[in-house]
């Protein structure tokens, strides 16, 4: 089992852009409110079942079913480089976490309350990080909830995880959080030098294969007064903004990924 849990816990790293997301961001009138992101990595199962094929030790990973929630705090002191506002932001939050293999069923919800939405960018910044680290945790556990001695890294034998991603599209963005605003920049500046950036090559590469779809969802405390951006739809009651895209759109064109929202 600890080889395909190690290609596991390698594999969320690499497919952790190019899955499945949804991010749920709900504001109320006074400022306050939540922020939800879904991540869905069912796809690697499949990988993992082939790489796994005929061996005893997937049946054994087929019996472990994983469903919990984690309270953030109690892994906050595990996660690096975290600034103070960071480490606020993240100890207030949860994580669900499900895991069922025989069902192919993998992902996780990352919840967290917030009182400005000041704070909604480094909730955007550490939630990549989050995901991985208790994802981590949670497969390198045996069914007694005890460490079950998966190595770090990816294992020999599996082609692909040597480049595996480091960094994020949300890195090639801006998003500004301002009164009655909400904006989504392209930094073209770096976006011109994305052939310099092995791990977004590696992307783009899982891009071809279809994964990436993304959606954000803006629950407004009233009606938009003006929405700009492709793929971007309104409810018609004006305060809900959803925006669809996905990996290959961001390749194509940074800018289509681009909105601003005015309420």
């Amino acid at each position: 089992m600890k080889k395909i849990l190690t290609l596991l816990v390698a594999g969320s790293a690499l497919f952790l852009t190019s899955c499945e997301t949804t991010r749920e961001i709900t504001i109320n009138s006074d400022g306050t409110g939540t922020y939800v992101t879904t991540t869905d990595m069912s796809s690697l199962i499949g990988i993992a079942k082939m790489a796994g094929q005929g061996q005893d030790e997937l049946k054994d990973l087929e019996e472990r079913v994983m469903d919990t929630t984690v309270m953030l705090s109690s892994v906050v002191d595990h996660l690096k480089d975290l600034s103070d506002a960071e480490r606020a932001i993240v100890s207030k939050g949860s994580l669900d976490f499900v895991m069922n293999v025989k069902d192919e069923k993998f992902f996780t919800k990352v919840s967290y309350p917030f009182t400005s939405t000041s704070e909604l960018s480094i909730a955007d910044k550490v939630t990549e990080k989050v995901v991985e680290e208790v994802t981590k945790s949670q497969m390198t556990k045996n069914g007694e909830g005890e460490e079950s001695g998966a190595e770090e890294g990816a294992p020999s034998g599996f082609p692909g995880m040597d480049n595996m991603p480091k960094g994020s599209i949300d890195e090639y963005f801006v998003t500004t959080y301002s009164k009655n605003k909400i904006e989504r920049k392209l930094d073209k500046e770096k976006y011109a030098k994305i052939a310099e950036d092995e791990g977004m090559t590696a992307l783009k590469e899982l891009s071809a294969m279809g994964m990436g779809n993304s959606t954000i969802i803006y629950n407004l405390p009233k009606a938009a007064k003006s929405v700009t951006g492709k793929n971007v739809t309104l409810s018609e009651d004006k305060k809900k903004v959803t925006i669809t895209s996905s990996v290959e759109d961001f390749f194509d064109d940074g800018t289509s990924l681009e909105f601003s929202i005015e309420y």
